[in-house]
């Protein structure tokens, strides 16, 4: 399924018969001003009653509510597309608002945050990191950065993991460690005492990083901190999966972006060689949409689901997890 290409409508010389050619459907609207510039883009459930009303053609709004702005004046035409899904919907309207405006300029989109942790340092630690972080070594994403705080300290508690933020060398003399009240109550494995091994100790890192890039190897009460699509982002391979009347979309998401240009929308009877024929390639421009997917996951009222998807992951297994969520049988 390629990118969604967008229709121009002109407003002139007749709007009556303009708003008539938009469909009555769902999809994503621009009316374009003079010179092509943007007065209003939106994802309506009806194309064409949104373009009215915002052309002076709609119903009066409710009592004591502000009208909408008249934009006939100014309006010379709508650029549009209808759409299949409601994530296909959410994405052609990221790709649209990033033509002209950034993602960290929207107050609509909140800053996700991340557990970041790097199993290769000498003595490794969690702590929480934004959206503007590289991608390698993080993990999430969590609604906020109070969610990732909570996912910290979950796992301070099932790993003895350093709190502290410290450079050491270890001894078991060592003031800063005697003098630390982690260290007293055995909250901490104490690297910096010599409680534990190098070796040891970085072997909780890894469990750490396994538990947060695998839902699968989460025990079940790991869900009240991590929810199912938290996992590893760099490197990182999901799916997302939406049921329409039609059929299945499946859309690969790489490393934080959505690749539409690898998505396939197929009939509920052809699931399984849909999934053998799933690709993950980057991107060929570089591509973040961590911010609005992040947004759109944790929206409570969103039909789709996303799959953490293993790089060596068979489609068969992947195809059961599909129609698990889809309750389609394949």
């Amino acid at each position: 399924m390629a990118p969604t290409p967008l229709t121009h409508t002109p407003l002139e010389p007749d709007v009556t018969g303009a708003l008539n050619a938009l469909p009555a459907r769902p999809g994503v609207g621009q009316i374009l001003g003079p010179g092509g510039k943007s007065l209003v883009i939106g994802r309506p459930v009806n194309l064409r009653r949104w373009a009215a009303g915002h052309l002076g053609q709609g119903p009066p709004g409710p009592k004591g509510r502000r009208p909408r702005t008249d934009l006939r004046p100014v309006a010379r035409e709508v650029r549009w597309t209808a759409t299949t899904s409601a994530f296909h919907q959410r994405l052609v309207f990221e790709r649209l608002m990033a033509e002209h405006v950034k993602p960290e300029a929207r107050r609509d989109l909140k800053p996700p945050a991340y557990v970041h942790l790097d199993t290769d340092e000498r003595f490794p630690r969690l702590s929480v990191r934004g959206p503007d972080s590289p991608p390698k070594n993080l993990y999430g994403p969590f609604r906020d950065r109070r969610a990732a705080t909570r996912a910290v300290e979950a796992l301070h508690k099932l790993l003895p993991l350093r709190p502290c933020d410290f450079t050491f060398e270890p001894a078991p003399d060592l003031a800063l460690g005697r003098g630390c009240l982690f260290a007293q109550v055995r909250t901490c494995a104490a690297p910096c005492l010599v409680r534990t091994s190098e070796d040891d100790y970085r072997a909780l890192a890894v469990q750490a990083a396994a538990l947060l890039s695998r839902p699968d190897a989460r025990p079940e009460e790991a869900a009240a901190w991590a929810p199912p699509w938290v996992a590893a982002v760099s490197e990182s391979r999901g799916l997302v999966v939406e049921k329409t009347k039609r059929g299945i979309e499946l859309y690969p998401v790489r490393e934080g972006a959505v690749l539409e240009e690898a998505s396939v929308s197929v009939a509920a009877r052809a699931l399984e060689e849909a999934v053998d024929r799933l690709r993950w390639p980057a991107p060929a421009a570089p591509r973040d949409d961590r911010r609005w997917l992040s947004a759109w996951l944790h929206a409570p009222r969103r039909t789709g689901t996303y799959i953490v998807v293993d790089a060596n992951e068979d489609p068969r297994d992947l195809a059961r997890k599909i129609s698990l969520v889809t309750d389609v049988v394949t």
